[in-house]
This record gives C-alpha cells, structure tokens and sequence, in this order.
C-alpha cells in the first residue's frame, strides 16, 4: 500500500498544497520551497508514537504568513493522506479484510484509504491537539470512524514508513559515536546518497 496523493493545508511555508504521487517521485525546487516540509508533513502523520520528543506537530509547524500571527489562533495544520490500489496490482485479500473499517471503494470501484490529520490549539488542554479521521471517496469523515479511537497502530501495519532527509554534509549528520569501526567508508556512502 503506497501513498497516492498527499494534501496539506497551513504547514510550515505551505498554505495549501495538493499533489499526486507516484512509485517514484522526485522534489525539485529552489530552497525554501517547501520541499522538506512535504515529507515532514508525510512523516508527522504517519509516525506512530505521538507525544514522543520529535513526533506530532508543534507551533513551529503552524503555517504564520506574517510574525505578527499567533500560531494558537491560526488556522490548523491539515494533511490528508490517500492510499488508492491500483487496479493492475490488487491489494492483498487479508490486508483488505484488515482494514475493512478504514477502507471504501473509490469512483473507478477500486479500494481506498483516506486518512486526515487536523491539528489546532486546544484551549482546554492548552497545547496543539491532533484528531485522526479516515475519510470516505468523496473526502468527508466516514461515520462513527474517527478521532484517536480508530485502531490506528493496525492500519500504520500496512503503511510503512521509510524516511532519510537528504544529508548535504555527513559530517554534520553523524559524530564519531555513530558510526561503527569502519565508519570513514559509512560517510562516504551517505554522502554519496545524499548528493
């Protein structure tokens, strides 16, 4: 099950972005374009242990078009996920039947998963809340299926993530600690892999 769009709304540098994804596709852009916060967008959703130091979104993730802007009373962080199986490779017959609450069939009769992240300030809990839902063809919350009581940790099952930021200076990105004996020649491929 791969990612096959991605919308984000008030992340970061960007206000509202929708965009279709491939097997493979490649971020070009000049900096700042938001290339980075593309994937961090992908990544925050998709993490799986939430309230952990570096999971879940923060003040600093509130998209502020001026300084003046209180994140609190911003708009809130949106990012939809979509999972559409592509009718040439079928998905799995169990991990369908997995997933049977999370999924419904798209326009073409195929199945889908849509998952949607909101996060905004919560007066009463005095912090940025998130709220989860999964979300039928047509975009809208699928009834009685939504908010943190979705069994999350079994559809994450089926949506692995994998993420390396590029690394423009290995040097920078790992300490001696890191690496194990034969380290020097470690860097070098990260380089490589980063370039």
């Amino acid at each position: 099950m791969q990612i096959s769009s991605v919308r984000i709304e008030n992340f970061r540098c960007v206000r509202e972005l929708e965009l279709d994804l491939d097997e493979t596709t490649v971020l070009i852009g000049a900096n700042n374009a938001g290339k980075t916060a593309i994937m961090e967008a992908i990544r925050i959703v998709l993490t799986r242990r939430w309230g952990q130091r570096g999971t879940g979104f923060t003040e600093y993730d509130v998209h502020c078009p001026g300084e003046a802007i209180d994140p609190r009373a911003a708009p809130p962080v949106r990012v939809s996920l979509k999972f559409e199986e592509d009718p040439d490779e079928p998905w799995d017959p169990d991990m369908v039947a997995a997933l049977e609450d999370q999924l419904v069939l798209s326009d073409q009769g195929a199945n889908l998963a849509a998952l949607r992240v909101t996060c905004q300030w919560s007066e009463e809990k005095e912090g940025f809340e998130p709220s989860w839902e999964f979300l039928d063809a047509a975009g809208q919350p699928l009834t009685n299926k939504s908010q943190r009581a979705t069994n999350l940790s079994n559809f994450f099952g089926y949506a692995p993530l994998f993420y390396l930021p590029a690394l423009r200076d290995a040097a920078d990105e790992f300490g001696a600690r890191d690496l194990p004996p034969a380290g020097p020649s470690i860097i070098m491929r990260a380089q490589g892999v980063g370039s």
